[in-house]
């Protein structure tokens, strides 16, 4: 097990090196204050040593007693003589006093406020009658300047601890102070040791074994580590604090940059829109241009259709004026459209060259933002969008392929249906009655059962199947019938040309049949 100083001074660390073959040791700390906070015992607790406690402040006595409910913690101060004394408190440090002079030079010098409590006194023969005829391997003193009366109330024939660790400057300050009780232990038969700065260490002549060990001061072979903040690591511990601080301004600034990430993202996903609409409108526009020059190539192929009829018709010359001047009107007219065809083209190339500059525009755009910093860095987190984009398309297939495995059977329940209606006039004559209310509908039908090689019959005879397979038979019908390049899509005229064109075409029908 890893041994972790507490202590202040690392006395823990001299003494375990004297006395860490000793299993289940016995310790008495004189003076013990907070359980934990430079405690010389709490290495030792932690290494299964038990001990007893003197401690007079009621705020650490009771610390003590919750860390160590299986130790003795006596709220008691230790003396030559028994009965009460008044202690200055001095709350939250170790520097609690019976010594006034060291109370006022503290809050003199420190500005450390204390407060008098009377607390009950024994000797430390009385106190440790208990442990009279046991092993004690270590006793600790530090009483703030009581040392030599505690050290006069002790019976070294009864008690000897094999080490003596006794607290030898004026508190607060690195002048010893030893001279008046240093001669107890001489008597006693205990041997100096070492000095520490601090406390002095003392071996007594029977155990002088462990006088080797006191040799020279903690080390790199005495194998311990500090516990985490102890206040010799004050500085890498705000070191530490300070890291900390730089790591969480660091994540700060992470999930500002994460934030304008997600707002490029955005604005990227708003510009790659804004480019697909484009693109559908030019595309859409270029529709139009060509639509707009096939009908400018009708309405030629038509006027030459008329010159013709002009240069063939064997009307008497009344007829013929008055049919010349009503072609000439007729000429007028298209002509007419001819033109607003010709500005309508030009508004729609002008519009076409608009949306080609707005993509080249969007295309610049999108060349800066690839090529910018945030676009670089965010590519980890676009490249991961990606990945679940495409695994939740994945996913998306799953409904369809259950729309594929229901409208097989739907669709065989249909065609069989059709079949029944067929073969039953009344009920076919019905349904056509009712779809001449829905024409899409109608027209679906037909082709859904044509598509499965269903004789519709005289089906078709209420509405025509406007097939877009059959488009290029239908119109090269249409050119042999008329002559013309290409069918004339009615909506697409004004009312006035559609009006005229139906009568042209009235006026050719009828001369078909009389030729025919």
């Amino acid at each position: 097990m890893t041994f972790i100083s507490y202590a202040q001074n690392f006395e823990d660390v001299m003494l375990w090196r004297a006395l860490k073959h000793i299993q289940n040791g016995v310790y008495v700390d004189v003076g013990a204050q907070h359980p934990v906070n430079d405690s010389v015992s709490k290495a030792f607790y932690e290494h299964g040593w038990r001990g007893i406690h003197f401690e007079p402040v009621p705020y650490y006595a009771e610390l003590l007693r919750q860390d160590r409910p299986d130790e003795v913690v006596l709220e008691v101060a230790l003396s030559d003589i028994e009965g009460t004394l008044e202690l200055n408190v001095i709350a939250e440090t170790g520097l609690s006093t019976a010594v006034d002079a060291y109370a006022q030079r503290h809050h003199s010098e420190w500005g450390l406020d204390s407060q008098k409590i009377q607390v009950p006194v024994l000797t430390l023969k009385s106190a440790l009658h208990s442990l009279e005829g046991k092993d004690v391997h270590w006793l600790k003193i530090d009483v703030e300047g009581l040392e030599e009366k505690v050290l006069k109330g002790w019976d070294n024939l009864v008690l000897r601890p094999w080490v003596m660790v006794v607290e030898a400057t004026i508190p607060n300050l690195p002048e010893v102070d030893f001279a008046n009780w240093e001669p107890i232990l001489i008597a006693a038969d205990y041997q100096f040791v070492y000095f520490d700065g601090l406390n002095r260490f003392y071996v007594a002549k029977e155990h002088n074994e462990l006088v080797e060990a006191f040799s020279c001061p903690p080390n790199v072979f005495d194998d311990f580590e500090l516990r985490a903040d102890s206040h010799i690591c004050k500085g890498l511990i705000a070191s530490h604090q300070a890291s900390e601080a730089e790591l969480a301004a660091e994540q700060q600034k992470a999930e500002s940059l994460a934030a304008q990430l997600s707002q490029v993202n955005k604005q990227n996903e708003q510009l790659q829109l804004n480019g697909e609409q484009l693109n559908n409108h030019s595309q859409w526009l270029q529709k139009e241009w060509d639509a707009s020059k096939l009908s400018n190539e009708q309405l030629q192929t038509h006027s030459q259709w008329l010159q013709q009829e002009w240069d063939a018709s064997k009307l008497s010359n009344e007829q013929l004026q008055a049919h010349s001047q009503w072609l000439q009107k007729e000429w007028d007219a298209f002509k007419l459209s001819n033109e607003q065809l010709q500005a309508y083209s030009q508004c729609l190339q002008k519009e076409w060259d608009a949306a080609n500059v707005k993509i080249n525009e969007l295309e610049q755009e999108r060349k800066n933002l690839y090529a910018s910093s945030s676009w670089r860095i965010t590519k980890p987190l676009r490249l991961l969008s990606l990945g679940v984009s495409k695994l939740f398309n994945a996913l998306l297939y799953i409904p369809k392929g259950i729309w594929w495995v229901i409208k097989w059977p739907f669709k065989l329940i249909l065609s069989g249906l059709i079949r029944y209606a067929i073969k039953r006039s009344a009920i076919q004559s019905g349904i056509r009655a009712w779809l001449r209310n829905y024409p899409k509908l109608y027209t679906h039908s037909l082709l859904f059962a044509q598509a499965r090689g269903i004789n519709i019959g005289a089906m078709t005879s209420t509405f025509p199947i406007n097939k877009t397979q059959n488009t290029k038979t239908n119109r090269a019908q249409k050119l042999q019938r008329t002559g013309l390049e290409e069918d004339i899509d009615l909506t697409s005229l004004s009312p006035r040309t559609r009006r005229i064109y139906l009568d042209l075409k009235k006026t050719m029908d009828s001369n078909n049949k009389e030729n025919s």
